[in-house]
């Protein structure tokens, strides 16, 4: 029947986003992107039309598979697990053998950042909800006394983020996660320990 896709699409965007997560969107051309996904180029770009699309895509994917949970590990009522699940999550996504090192969105925000405003725009939609996911969960832990007095939320948010992205950095450039659990610890030491402990 005309119009309909002779391929799986779920396979096709999970091979092109591990594509472009490896090598980059410069680096990554429509030929490696068909040769990966098993379909014909001329398919891929009857499908998507162009590359950008499909890093587009790429980033949805990846958004979907990693930035939800991230967010629902944020969602956790005890806010000093949620944030504790939030590093977590992260090192699980590093740690899978079958992902490439680093993170996609960060990788695309460095390449694309000021230069293609499409889907750098993508990036920061979802760098800015995952801020305001941490803002809540941090909101949360200064109503609980974890933070210290008159602690600015928003600008930790801005923080814990920056450094959940930097693990994603340090874990590319140095290929194991040390780096990366020592900054997700480090950054953990900011909430108060009950006096219990």
């Amino acid at each position: 029947m005309a119009g309909v896709r002779q391929f799986d699409e779920d396979h096709v965007l999970e091979a092109v986003m591990q594509a472009f997560w490896a090598k980059g969107y410069a680096e990554t051309t429509m030929a490696e992107l068909a040769a990966v996904a098993g379909v014909q180029r001329g398919s891929l770009y009857h499908a998507y039309g162009d590359k950008e699309t499909l890093l587009l895509k790429a980033l949805d994917r990846y958004g979907t598979l990693y930035g939800t949970a991230t967010r629902e590990a944020l969602a956790d009522p005890d806010p000093r697990k949620a944030l504790e699940r939030f590093f977590e999550s992260h090192l699980a996504r590093m740690a899978a053998l079958s992902n490439p090192a680093g993170c996609l969105m960060c990788q695309t925000a460095m390449e694309c950042g000021g230069r293609d405003p499409v889907p750098s725009k993508v990036v920061r939609k979802q760098f800015q909800r995952t801020e305001a996911a941490l803002q809540d969960t941090l909101d949360r832990a200064a109503a609980a006394g974890l933070l210290a007095e008159g602690a600015d939320t928003r600008a930790l948010a801005r923080f814990f983020l920056g450094v959940s992205r930097g693990m994603a950095v340090m874990h590319r450039a140095y290929g194991d996660l040390r780096a990366a659990r020592d900054m997700a610890k480090t950054a953990l030491t900011l909430l108060k320990r009950p006096a219990a402990e």
